[in-house]
């Protein structure tokens, strides 16, 4: 109303068509006036909107995370939806967060930015907390809906057990597929939610313990059924699984853990009548599919949903009345100071799928570890009280956000080259170092090698950046590096792999 123009961020790009439809639905005589912007366009498609936002056309865009450089004129609004999520930080050169550079432009345009999530990262509710930004909360559900009922199953006594166990390899508890059973009967929906894609997660032998892992990676191949090859999920290699154990030759060789390829097998064997649809990157390689699925899951055409995060957050299906997270440790033991901070956001997403419509909602969480905080808090959805625990041991312990973060990582195909370099990068840091900041040792990455190439990492925090960032810089600019060695260093890292 006021001539001015707004720009839509959402975190992945599976969200963009809802996202697109509601808006057209809700400025319904302004539908020609929006444009979209994300990387699943096709050259023509992203030529035509972005000159229709170059020229004016556009008075809402809406996009993932590049669409914060749309060339908007007389921007009133940036809103970041989900805020919290990871996919906003762009990994590659020219490394930069989408979030933390809508929080810039907003400052520099004179717009409103407005920051939405559920569970905010915790540097985002510190400066909300401290009068840095300002902290709006919304105490109750759209149309007032009732929160979903959260329970807790603790795998180490359904194993004890042996009830599931028996019939699908403990991949679904009792508790869980009566749960299901229920909802078919009452022609509700499930969502069956697990962040691993693949049938079985590790091939190892029972006779010497080794694992097959992928010749390049430092991390084990998962077999994926379809194909009947062992694939890397890091750089994306295959090969034939093998009947004996390439290090000890002994047949004694056996597949280990499930992903959600093996779910969906199990899901079909157990539930026979239901109406089943896998959702991750491996069955969504055509374009379109992800949207045609969604729709199809929200015309009420399938039963179950069987996904990775691409469906635990954002989406809306008023018939959903079940969610279940069949493991919801994956992600709480990486050696990672965020790992509890995203578990906790994971499961308070997730089960945000349930209970949308006029039926209550019931999440089931199957873990091995029920008594962590990050699931006993998303249980009784008490993001405050998650917050005030993880921020008093982060500041005891000076993490982000009473710091910035720093993070160099050294890589070569050699490990002897990779390492030394990046001994050299600490000795001359250390050298002349900031006051007030804290230098880890070198240490090999948590994904050691990665692509054929060795990776070793430092980690540093202090509390002014900017002086910290200088020396850094000074530091690499004017060291002699190894032509076969690469050094990348990035403020404010959101993954520590």
């Amino acid at each position: 109303e006021r001539g001015g123009t707004a720009l839509v961020l959402v975190p992945e790009i599976s969200l963009t068509p809802q996202t697109i439809e509601r808006f057209k639905a809700r400025f319904s005589a302004r539908k020609d006036a929006i444009a979209v912007l994300h990387s699943h366009l096709s050259d023509g498609e992203r030529h035509d909107e972005w000159f229709k936002v170059h020229e004016g056309r556009a008075e809402i865009v809406i996009g993932a995370r590049s669409a914060i450089f749309a060339p908007l004129e007389r921007l009133g609004i940036i809103i970041v939806d989900e805020e919290h999520e990871p996919s906003y930080k762009q990994e590659e050169s020219p490394r930069y967060h989408a979030r933390d550079l809508a929080v810039v432009r907003g400052r520099i345009e004179k717009c409103a930015v407005l920051l939405g999530s559920a569970t905010p990262c915790l540097e985002s509710f510190e400066n909300a907390t401290t009068g840095k930004y300002e902290l709006l909360r919304m105490e109750r559900r759209t149309d007032n809906k009732t929160l979903p009922l959260i329970r807790i199953i603790d795998l180490r006594l359904e194993k004890r057990k042996g009830g599931a166990a028996t019939t699908n390899s403990g991949i679904i508890s009792e508790r869980l597929r009566m749960a299901v059973d229920a909802r078919l009967e009452r022609r509700e929906q499930t969502i069956l939610f697990l962040n691993r894609r693949g049938f079985n997660t590790s091939l190892s032998c029972t006779a010497c313990g080794e694992a097959v892992q992928c010749q390049d990676c430092s991390v084990p191949m998962t077999l994926h059924k379809k194909d009947n090859r062992l694939v890397c999920h890091i750089c994306g290699a295959r090969r034939v699984p093998p009947s004996k154990c390439p290090s000890c030759k002994d047949p004694a060789i056996r597949f280990g853990g499930f992903g959600t390829e093996r779910v969906e097998v199990v899901v079909r064997e157990t539930f026979p009548k239901a109406r089943i649809a896998r959702v991750d990157t491996d069955t969504m390689q055509r374009k379109n599919q992800l949207r045609d699925t969604l729709r199809d899951f929200r015309g009420q055409k399938i039963d179950i949903l069987i996904g990775t995060q691409m469906i635990a957050k954002g989406l809306d299906f008023p018939n959903v009345t079940l969610v279940g997270v069949l493991n919801a440790d994956l992600a709480l033991h990486l050696p990672d100071f965020r790992a509890a901070e995203r578990t906790f956001q994971l499961l308070t997403q997730v089960a945000g799928r349930a209970g949308r419509g006029d039926v209550k909602g019931e999440v089931i969480v199957q873990t091995f570890t029920p008594h962590s905080p990050a699931i006993q808090f998303a249980r009784h959805g008490d993001f405050e009280g998650f917050a005030q625990q993880e921020l008093e041991q982060r500041k005891v312990f000076n993490y982000p956000p009473f710091s910035h973060a720093v993070s160099i990582l050294s890589r070569g195909k050699h490990q002897a080259q990779a390492e030394f370099t990046l001994s050299n990068i600490y000795k001359k840091l250390a050298a002349n170092l900031p006051a007030e900041t804290i230098m880890g040792e070198p240490t090999p990455a948590i994904l050691e090698k990665a692509h054929g190439q060795f990776r070793f990492h430092l980690l540093l925090r202090a509390k002014k950046i900017r002086a910290l960032s200088a020396h850094i810089q000074r530091v690499i600019e004017h060291m002699p590096m190894d032509k076969d060695v690469t050094v990348v260093w990035d403020v404010d890292p959101v993954q520590m792999l």
